[in-house]
């Protein structure tokens, strides 16, 4: 399983500006660590537990049972007593079926109903959308917009017979200097494929911001307007604005409006 997780740390490095001839200053720019992709693999059959036998979790939307036989990796869900996890009700019932299938709001794309219960589906629930989902929901992608992989959700799922084995996968190629992720070309929203650049990313890929990609929007405020932090690699138009558009976000960022946002897949804004 593959999904856009939250960095799980930062790197500083320093930005030189000049201010005159002569003199100039430093200021510190806190860059992403993007988080390795987890990949699970469960090969033994589909398990089909008795519910009626486990202990009730997450305020009563999942069961106890144990992390190992679970797609999901165990660090991901809430913990039980005795070593298992909490394993959301419609993963733990499927069986081998699928999990509901929804809208992803990015590009549209198919998604399937993950419960808040997994960790990065809670710490995004805010920009990941509920479409059609339960209210203990968020529709999370089919497809890893980064790297165009299966996230093995809108498949055959469930719970195993055996233990699954799970190791760490390739992070995200980062672009404009650490503020952009790249991502496929089809991954993007359509009507803002024309306003990404490939910067260093592969041929068939575009870079595109890492709030759009990983659903973790910094919102400021400028000239009274609600906006989002938007590198400057992504608004070259608006870089010579970056003194009065700056409205608290980074030195290398400008605070995008919404009101120019919303509509181009910026969360935050939409």
């Amino acid at each position: 399983m593959s999904l856009a997780r939250a960095a799980g740390g930062v790197a500083a490095a320093a930005l030189v500006v000049a201010c005159s001839i002569g003199e100039s200053t430093t200021e510190t720019v806190t860059l992403p660590v993007r988080a390795r992709r987890e990949t699970r693999t469960c090969e033994s059959p589909f398990a089909r537990p008795d519910p009626s036998t486990l202990e009730r979790c997450g305020d009563g939307k999942g069961r106890c049972f144990d992390g190992a036989r679970t797609p999901i990796p165990a660090k991901d869900l809430p913990p039980c007593a005795g070593g298992d996890v909490c394993v959301p009700d419609a993963l733990l019932e499927a069986g081998g079926g699928t999990l509901k299938s929804c809208t992803f709001f990015l590009g549209s794309k198919p998604g399937a109903c993950m419960s808040l219960l997994v960790k990065d589906i809670a710490a995004n629930k805010d920009v990941l959308q509920q479409d059609v989902c339960a209210d203990d929901e968020r529709c999370a992608p089919c497809v890893d917009p980064t790297n165009g992989q299966d996230t093995r959700l809108c498949g055959a799922i469930g719970v195993h017979e055996e233990a699954c084995v799970g190791g760490e996968g390739a992070r995200a190629a980062a672009c404009c200097h650490g503020f952009g992720v790249c991502m496929n070309a089809d991954a993007a929203p359509e009507g803002s494929r024309g306003d990404l650049s490939r910067d260093t990313c592969a041929d068939d890929q575009l870079c595109a911001p890492a709030a759009m990609v990983e659903g973790a929007p910094v919102k400021c405020d400028v000239l009274g307007f609600d906006g989002v932090c938007l590198d400057t690699c992504f608004a070259t138009m608006l870089r010579p604005t970056t003194p009065v558009m700056r409205g608290g976000c980074g030195p290398t960022e400008v605070c995008l409006p919404c009101a120019v946002g919303k509509g181009q897949g910026m969360p935050g804004c939409d």
